[in-house]
């Protein structure tokens, strides 16, 4: 729920980052082989040369996505991630008509956390509709470039329930209503369509930066581990 102060105070770099993530959304889709069908039959016939580190995903309940919607939204976690990101927005004085103090940061806090819960709360609402699940599913090759491909075409592709791939609606419908939510928020000088669609590529974008970092994080991990038992043993 961080990327929700990003969207929100809506700096030119993160402007910039938005647009090439989804440049590059595009060109993971048309450079990702084969056709992706919503069928499970064929769905299953990805690539399968890290399912020795993977485990089938179990087709999901209304109550388990009601649970994971719940996790994802009112959690300790997100509750420190936003209250952290919010406090970063207030070192930058973004935007400036918030002001400053305990006021100028519990706008920051409530306009992220909100963002948030409208995205989250479309996201869940769309999704149970559609039969889509909202999990994260790890890439099935091996490397660096085709992980990443992999992580980027699931930000805008999504598992059904059935075990098939579709477009993923409920995210495009949380980002696009994020936008306009948050914007609605922002000063009156921000008001614009323009903008609130500017704010809604960056939601799509920051789904691709999350798949990306859920994608490396185990790596990372063990890396970091492995470092730690060698630095141990000297």
């Amino acid at each position: 729920m961080s990327t929700a102060v990003n969207r929100l105070m809506y700096p030119r770099t993160f402007r910039v980052r938005s647009i090439a993530i989804a440049v590059v959304l595009f060109a993971a889709r048309a450079g990702a082989q084969g056709v992706v069908h919503a069928d499970s039959a064929v769905a299953q016939t990805r690539p399968t040369a890290r399912c020795a580190d993977c485990t089938p995903l179990a087709p999901m309940t209304v109550h388990d996505k009601a649970a994971f919607y719940a996790d994802r939204t009112y959690s300790v976690h997100t509750l420190l991630g936003v209250s952290y990101a919010a406090g970063i927005a207030q070192w930058r004085k973004a935007p400036p008509e918030w002001g400053t103090g305990i006021s100028g940061y519990g706008r920051r806090f409530a306009a992220a956390y909100g963002g948030g819960v409208v995205s989250h709360t479309t996201e869940f609402s769309i999704g149970v509709l559609l039969h889509e699940d909202p999990r994260f599913e790890p890439s099935l090759h091996n490397g660096f470039g085709a992980r990443s491909v992999d992580a980027l075409h699931n930000t805008v592709y999504v598992r059904t329930d059935d075990g098939g791939h579709r477009f993923a609606w409920s995210r495009a419908a949380a980002a696009l209503a994020t936008g306009f939510a948050v914007n609605s928020w922002e000063p009156r000088r921000l008001h614009s369509t323009h903008h609130a669609l500017i704010l809604s590529l960056a939601g799509v974008a920051s789904y691709g930066t999350g798949n990306l970092t859920r994608e490396f994080t185990p790596d990372i991990k063990r890396f970091l581990l492995r470092q730690l038992r060698l630095d141990n043993r000297k």
